[in-house]
């Protein structure tokens, strides 16, 4: 029943599932988290590193880095026909937009 919610519209790809587009979508981001790091923080230790992303202004901006991350992922996917994995990013992406949003302008 689940499956049937998720991927409503009939597919003859394998690889054509919600979850194969939202679970890189939800990786990728973090991954460049720890990218961004490595490539303009290495002077600092993580944990220091850490400490300085809990600042709204700098943690909306690797979130936001991580989103665009995604649109790339998702240009792949619809580029291949891929739409309910397309959805999947979609919904990984307006699942780190709500930090965002939230670190923008609330906090």
């Amino acid at each position: 029943m689940l499956d049937r919610i998720l991927n409503p519209t009939p597919t003859f790809y394998k690889w054509d599932k919600f979850w194969v587009g939202f679970l890189p979508a939800i990786l990728l981001p973090m991954l460049s988290f720890v990218f961004f790091y490595l490539l303009q923080m290495n002077d600092m230790t993580f944990a220091i590193y850490l400490q300085t992303v809990k600042t709204p202004d700098m943690l909306s901006k690797i979130l936001s880095f991580g989103c665009i991350i995604n649109l790339g992922v998702f240009f792949l996917f619809i580029s291949r026909d891929y739409y309910n994995a397309a959805r999947g990013v979609i919904g990984a992406t307006i699942l780190y937009g709500m930090p965002i949003v939230i670190a923008k302008f609330i906090l």
